[in-house]
């Protein structure tokens, strides 16, 4: 199989403030703190490249000193981001704040990401876009230029995933074609927020996303681990209980760890598995990004997490 990843989506400076009592709202808070690339997208990318995959992204970066420095570091990776929209006045960041046992408390984030990878800037890269078998993209893109590329995953016989990002991004894509898309991954509550029907049932919402067009979708569930669904059957897959460090990007790791997976033909449970392995590993460290991690690690992290 043709390892021919395009990544599409946010690139952002990640700023992660870790509070070192329980959060005080309204009120001040000592913290300890910590910076790095990220952004969903961008996590997913670097996952990939660490892995083996060589993906390529399409993002968004400014005319800043962190653009100079998200630039350098992708090209250690060789990650190829030569198609990307430089043009933006400045790169974009998260802040997240986290309680001591690693939790997300609260988090902000300034994008430009759906401004700059507008459908005329996809559709100036069709050609480029069409070289490539698997389309990844995150929701921080537009409503519109995520129809957009679900459409041309349809035409041009491509696999498309969304990854949701987040509550709010979720929505956008609650009244969208879904005919084209490969697999969707929400958490519980996003999965409620792209249903977008009078259902609380994880069942009913899942068939509607599944009715209106989508192949899969992979409910993560946090500790109580993720089922991946599609018309026929599911599978669900359990997590053993660790210590978190810090929630963030274990989605994204997860995400990786499956297409990791899929790439080197392991079945859908080895894919969910090494995708659950990936994601410990990330809970377990300060930051999005598992920097050591490489195909051979995950492959006896996965083995010492699951024995079967």
């Amino acid at each position: 199989m043709s390892k021919s990843i395009l990544c599409i989506g946010a690139t952002l400076v990640d700023e992660l403030y870790f509070s070192k009592n329980t959060i005080i709202a309204e009120s001040s808070n000592p913290a300890t703190k910590s910076s790095s690339i990220g952004g969903v997208i961008s996590n997913i990318a670097q996952h990939l490249a660490l892995l083996g995959l060589n993906p390529t992204l399409i993002t968004v970066l400014g005319k800043d000193s962190e653009a100079n420095f998200i630039t350098e570091l992708f090209n250690k990776l060789e990650i190829s981001i030569s198609e990307s929209n430089f043009d933006a006045p400045s790169t974009g960041k998260y802040v997240s704040i986290a309680q001591p046992d690693g939790n997300l408390y609260v988090s902000v984030c300034q994008d430009v990401t759906s401004e700059y990878l507008s459908v005329s800037f996809l559709e100036s890269k069709t050609n480029f876009i069409k070289g490539f078998d698997f389309l990844i993209i995150d929701a921080n893109l537009s409503a519109e230029s995520i129809q957009w590329l679900i459409y041309f995953a349809k035409n041009n016989n491509k696999k498309l995933i969304i990854e949701p990002v987040s509550i709010s991004k979720a929505v956008k894509l609650s009244l969208l074609d879904l005919s084209g898309v490969y697999m969707i991954t929400p958490n519980q509550l996003e999965l409620r927020a792209i249903a977008n029907i009078n259902s609380n049932e994880e069942s009913v919402l899942v068939s509607h996303l599944l009715n209106r067009g989508a192949e899969k979708i992979w409910l993560r569930k946090g500790s109580k681990g993720s089922i991946l669904f599609d018309t026929n059957h599911l599978l669900e897959l359990s997590v053993p209980p660790i210590s978190i460090i810090d929630s963030t990007g274990a989605g994204d790791a997860a995400l990786a760890g499956w297409i990791f997976g899929y790439y080197n033909q392991q079945g859908e449970l080895s894919s969910l598995q090494l995708a659950h392995s990936l994601a410990m590993e990330v809970l377990q460290i300060k930051g999005a990004v598992a920097t050591t991690i490489s195909a051979d690690s995950l492959q006896k992290i996965k083995n010492n997490y699951y024995h079967d």
